[in-house]
């Protein structure tokens, strides 16, 4: 009970602003931010979510604006949700250090698909037990992890849902299914924070 409780609190603590990243990189996406401001340090930037999502030392020094580029040519493609061509696609472009990340761009392509993509990290790969780096082998054990803690993981979100709706109030307007991005946050911290505790 002890992780789920660590867990929950992680998702209150960083629910709004994750909810921020998710809205203003729509509002890039859609032309209703320009390109200066979202590519600054204000809140709720891309700047500030590689730097708070700590991928900024995975990018090659004054390639942030290219990383941008390639994420709204890519999110517009049929393919926007695969991580592990988007990863290689970054390497290829000389944005990783010459190295595939799929962290990062698991991250990256969240902003555009957080109904979708969850993010993978050192600390989520090990709670499911994942040896590989490679994304499409991380999504069906995320799943099966999920079918298998459905009945906790919805105590859990049922035991601070008032909490979690008064945090999307500002967000039912611009962001659909929130329901889902709320159950997969939670799934998200609930995993690292097993990983954390290995």
């Amino acid at each position: 009970m002890n992780v789920q409780i660590q867990a929950l609190g992680n998702l209150l603590q960083y629910y709004y602003s994750d909810l921020v990243y998710i809205r203003d990189f729509h509002r890039y996406k859609n032309g209703k931010l320009e390109a200066d401001y979202y590519l600054s340090l204000s809140t709720g930037t891309f700047k500030s979510f590689i730097n708070e999502y700590r991928v900024a030392r995975n990018i090659e020094k004054a390639k942030t604006d290219s990383l941008l580029q390639l994420t709204i040519k890519w999110v517009s493609t049929k393919n926007s949700n695969n991580v592990d061509d988007y990863a290689s696609l970054l390497k290829e472009k000389g944005i990783t250090h010459g190295k595939v990340m799929t962290s990062l761009a698991s991250k990256i392509l969240f902003l555009n698909d957080p109904w979708t993509i969850l993010p993978i990290d050192n600390l989520a790969k090990q709670a499911v037990g994942l040896k590989t780096n490679i994304y499409s082998h991380y999504i069906p054990k995320v799943e099966e992890f999920k079918l298998k803690n459905k009945a906790e993981i919805d105590g859990c979100l049922d035991s601070v849902s008032q909490h979690l709706k008064t945090i999307e109030v500002d967000f039912k307007d611009e962001i659909e299914n929130i329901e889902m991005i709320r159950y997969n946050r939670f799934v998200d911290k609930l995993l690292w924070t097993i990983g954390r505790n290995y």
